[in-house]
């Protein structure tokens, strides 16, 4: 052994200080990014699967929207807790006309799935209003939706 380490001193320094940099950078990223394998939700989405919005949810709030004469597209989708429907309107639609769509998405829902998951709907025109967009925003734990400011 000490016949090899003679001949191949170098390769065995470099070799060493190579395992040092290694075991070093690996605790740097330890301190740094601790949490590297978790979730990106961490344990907020505990207990979904027990009030998953299924599809056909979700095609019954895009119908029911549609189905309306103020509305030309509806779009559902969930992103963690946060079920965000987009509204297109007709350019004739009136806020208050328009503020009554948010309470369609809620009769499609079950009250377990409306007490689990914050819902938004974005109600936006193609054409320039400074009413609109308008957003209704309901906490998982309110009754009711809020509105953009001023809308």
């Amino acid at each position: 052994m000490k016949k090899f380490l003679k001949k191949n001193k170098y390769t065995a320094i470099a070799l060493l200080v190579f395992i040092i940099l290694v075991v070093l950078f690996a605790q740097f990223v330890n301190i740094f990014f601790p949490r590297q394998g978790e979730a990106i939700y961490g344990n907020r989405l505990d207990g979904i699967d027990e009030v998953k919005i299924t599809a056909q949810q979700y095609e019954a709030i895009e119908n029911v929207l549609t189905e309306e004469d103020s509305v030309l597209t509806a779009e559902a989708e969930l992103k963690g807790r946060l079920l965000n429907v987009i509204v297109d309107l007709k350019d004739d639609v009136s806020k208050e006309t328009a503020k009554e769509l948010p309470k369609k998405v809620l009769e499609q829902l079950e009250e377990d799935k409306i007490k689990y998951y914050d819902i938004q709907v974005f109600l936006k025109k193609k054409n320039e209003d400074a009413s609109f967009p308008i957003i209704a925003y309901k906490h998982h734990k309110k009754d009711g939706f809020s509105y953009t400011k001023d809308r």
